[in-house]
């Protein structure tokens, strides 16, 4: 559709969990910040986990951020309490 923002913060029993995702043209970046003592899955459109970075490099090599599959066209991470800037090139 022609959603390109959307912004979200929820107050948990560890503290603020906050998204918030961009898409321009072919380019889709996600801003989360995930508190102390909990785990996120994080979902990103994408074909394959190669084309997504986290923080300026691959997501793989991310601190925190481990790869577990692909999902009906979108990556699946599991990423541990911290800041995350994922970015991914839409093809």
């Amino acid at each position: 559709g022609s959603l390109t923002y959307a912004k979200a913060k929820y107050k948990s029993i560890n503290g603020l969990i906050e998204s918030s995702w961009t898409l321009n043209k072919n380019d889709f970046t996600l801003d989360i910040t995930i508190p102390p003592n909990t785990t996120a899955m994080v979902y990103i459109p994408a074909q394959n986990s190669e084309n997504i970075q986290e923080g300026n490099k691959p997501a793989s090599k991310a601190i925190g951020v481990n790869f577990l599959r692909i999902e009906n066209g979108q990556a699946v991470f599991k990423v541990l309490p911290g800041r995350y800037s994922f970015a991914a090139k839409q093809i």
